[in-house]
């Protein structure tokens, strides 16, 4: 490490080193640079106390719904009880189902109260709601009051609170592409999934797809920490991500890789276009299953591996799709209600 770098740095841009905070973390491994760079700069120790209570500050909140909670949750939600109008929400592709959202605040609230017992903490006398859905084969791009840009994919949901100078923060099940806007108070962005990862930001661009067995985030531009992993396991984790980084979350096992990758492969969709770079029939499947809701079978295996790789548009019709994907495998793709079978041609 060259400690000169180290010399200008606010308590947020320490707390956000990965060194840093393994040695807060973990005091147990011992870090020699660190309490060595401290003795040599002890006018830096205000900045480091702060950057150390920022470390902490930003520890995983352990939580876990199961699907069964989870749909009830959101069925307490969309069913609200309370009545009163809330400020209006700046969504593109509006949908008047979903302006009845001072319902969506009581039951909200509801939730709060009857599920989860860390929502408590961020209930807010006069809340700042957005909630919006995609149905099978839709997407919505929308502003939210913060200025912030959020693009939802296919079969997703998304709930947005933000209270008066304080945090803002999202519910995420499914696939959603943020662009967040910086404010002039600082204000943190916080993404929470239903699965023990929470991303947090200032301003930035990237991914979040909790819509499988695995979390993908996937960071484009600026800078995001995730928090992963459950306290009472023993696991937990606070991971920096530099642009053009994935990291890949296992429900089932809280297991999680980190590794470098090309951003617009991950991102590319909110633009209209489907990146394929070493794309496999079963990512295909992937892909088809959760915008369309489609099932793809195949009698031979094997060819779920065959990889092709170029771009092409994501048009939201399912047949459409089946038809451009059947092109570029080179496969006869015959739909049977909602499961579409594969075979060569």
């Amino acid at each position: 490490m060259a400690t000169s770098n180290y010399l200008s740095y606010t308590a947020r841009e320490f707390a956000m080193d990965e060194g840093f905070q393994e040695w807060v973390l973990h005091p147990e491994r011992g870090n020699v640079f660190w309490e060595t760079w401290l003795r040599q700069h002890p006018e830096k120790n205000t900045v480091i106390q702060d950057a150390r209570q920022l470390v902490h500050s930003i520890k995983f909140r352990s939580y876990t719904l199961s699907g069964t909670e989870k749909e009830q949750l959101w069925d307490a939600v969309w069913n609200g009880l309370g009545e009163e109008e809330q400020p209006a929400t700046h969504i593109t592709a509006a949908t008047p189902w979903w302006k009845q959202t001072g319902k969506y605040a009581a039951a909200l609230l509801l939730g709060v109260l009857l599920t989860t017992a860390w929502w408590w903490q961020f209930r807010s006398p006069q809340p700042v709601i957005v909630s919006v859905h995609t149905r099978l084969g839709e997407t919505k791009k929308m502003t939210l009051p913060d200025s912030s840009e959020v693009t939802l994919n296919a079969n997703s949901r998304l709930l947005y609170s933000a209270s008066p100078g304080g945090k803002r923060e999202v519910w995420l099940d499914g696939e959603a592409f943020f662009h967040v806007k910086h404010t002039p108070a600082h204000q943190k962005f916080i993404v929470h999934t239903y699965d023990n990862l929470n991303v947090e930001v200032l301003g930035t661009q990237f991914n979040v797809n909790n819509s499988g067995k695995e979390i993908v985030v996937v960071l484009q531009q600026g800078s995001i920490l995730l928090n992963i992993g459950a306290p009472a396991d023993g696991k937990t984790a606070a991971l920096y991500l530099h642009p053009g980084e994935m990291v890949r979350y296992n429900k089932l096992d809280s297991d999680y890789t980190k590794k470098s990758v090309i951003a617009d492969n991950y991102t590319s969709w909110h633009t209209g276009r489907l990146v394929m770079d070493d794309f496999t029939l079963s990512d295909a499947a992937a892909f088809m299953q959760q915008v369309f809701g489609k099932t793809l079978i195949v009698s031979d295996t094997q060819l779920l591996s065959y990889k092709v790789s170029g771009s092409m548009p994501v048009i939201y019709n399912p047949d459409t799709m089946m038809t451009q994907l059947g092109k570029v495998f080179r496969m006869q793709f015959n739909q049977r209600g909602d499961e579409v079978w594969i075979r060569k041609k």
